[in-house]
């Protein structure tokens, strides 16, 4: 029999660990919340009535986790009543016993897998433009289609709200309308941070798992006192698991191996250092003590390099033909003899094209993997993908995290 996980639990939306005897609940009774309005306390009803849509009670906890006022006209207001200082749901007012439960510091649905075996929160990191959005859209189409079907897995959206997020803002350009993604917004744009939530179910009825993925910004990455400030450390240093991405056509000795024009670009080994930092800061860490928080170092759109060298000036700039990235995995197993080969090469590649300082960034995380991957199978021009979307071994990080950090083995 399958046992169950503490009961802590880490919000994939406002980071918190949270003490599931402290949950709220919503009643699924519309009459209870008119009823609870029409016969509260005065102090109640000052503090959870709203003037703007009397019907309504005012969801304090959404709204300041939103940033808004909670008495203003733009505050966050539920249909729903909102059940506080319960241990079973029961609704004082109807006498139900509910099982709708949310965060008490944010008020977003704990779903029944992410409660059983709590929610594993994937971080993407790196500085802008190297394609981090672009690798979560196809890792995601990936995982529900050709992942799926391979090692006999669903994965599905956790909610309607990642359905259509994921639908809305990454599937109908990438993959219907065959178009680049526009920039991350910064962590400061609140309503547009939620995660992506997928439950994994390996069918065996043991029940899914709930991952989360989280996209970053470069932007907030590259400006240290930005990402402090907006704290982000929080999330970062509660993953389960960080992707690190390196666009090595971004790299001063790829580019000019290849004999493409130099451009000022965020330093990765720096960017890298700082994301060890803040974790260590967080999680009190000594500045010698090894990062125990898993991590995947992805060169992206490794498609522009996987080609014959035409000289031997750009040979150590490329994935030639005799690369491993050329040897394809073992279908419907974790084949981690695989990923460690390409792995070694990756990590020589970055040792000679970024230098010895990434590699020593990297060996501050205690479990490390090198990657190398293509969202798009090709390269866009002027925003358009003309030839399609192909997208090339960017399921290998998630492989990798499923079934070498995780509890829970998954293949």
């Amino acid at each position: 029999m399958s046992k169950k996980r503490s009961q802590r639990y880490i919000c994939p939306f406002c980071y918190g660990s949270i003490d599931m005897s402290q949950v709220h609940y919503a009643c699924n009774d519309p009459l209870c919340t008119r009823t609870f309005l029409g016969t509260c306390t005065e102090a109640e009803k000052r503090r959870y009535g709203s003037v703007y849509r009397p019907e309504e009670e005012i969801d304090v906890e959404r709204s300041e986790f939103l940033g808004l006022d909670p008495y203003g006209s733009a505050a966050v207001t539920t249909k729903s009543h909102i059940i506080r200082g319960s241990v079973d749901g029961k609704c004082e007012i109807c006498g139900s016993r509910n099982t709708d439960k949310l965060c008490p510091r944010c008020h977003h649905k704990i779903t029944k897998a992410a409660e059983r075996w709590g929610t594993s929160i994937y971080v993407l990191v790196g500085s802008e433009s190297v394609g981090k959005s672009h690798y979560l859209a196809s890792l995601i189409e990936t995982l529900k289609s050709s992942y799926a079907q391979e090692f006999g897995v669903t994965v599905t959206a956790s909610t309607e709200n990642t359905a259509d997020k994921f639908d809305d803002e990454y599937r109908r350009t990438v993959f219907d309308g065959g178009r680049c993604l526009p920039p991350t917004p910064t962590y400061g744009d609140v309503l547009t941070r939620d995660p992506l939530l997928y439950d994994l179910d390996r069918n065996d009825g043991d029940g899914p798992r709930t991952l989360a993925f989280v996209d970053t910004s470069g932007r907030d990455l590259d400006s240290t006192d930005k990402l402090a400030s907006l704290n982000i450390s929080t999330f970062i240093s509660g993953a389960a698991g960080i992707m690190f991405f390196v666009d090595a056509p971004q790299l001063p000795a790829v580019r000019t191996k290849l004999g493409l024009p130099a451009e000022d670009r965020p330093d990765p080994a720096a960017a890298l250092n700082y994301v060890a930092e803040v974790i260590r800061d967080k999680n009190r860490l000594k500045p010698k003590n090894p990062v125990e928080i898993p991590l995947a170092v992805v060169v992206t759109k490794c498609d522009r390099l996987m080609r014959p060298a035409m000289g031997e000036e750009d040979e150590d700039a490329l994935f030639g033909p005799e690369s491993s990235l050329h040897i394809p995995r073992e279908k419907g197993q974790a084949d981690l003899d695989d990923i460690a080969l390409v792995g070694t090469e990756v990590e020589e590649y970055l040792r000679r094209n970024a230098g010895q300082d990434l590699l020593n960034a990297v060996d501050q995380f205690e479990t490390h993997q090198y990657f190398a991957v293509s969202a798009l199978g090709g390269e866009p021009a002027d925003g358009v993908l003309s030839n399609g979307v192909a997208p090339y071994r960017v399921e290998d990080p998630m492989i990798w995290f499923l079934n070498t950090t995780e509890r829970r083995k998954w293949l």
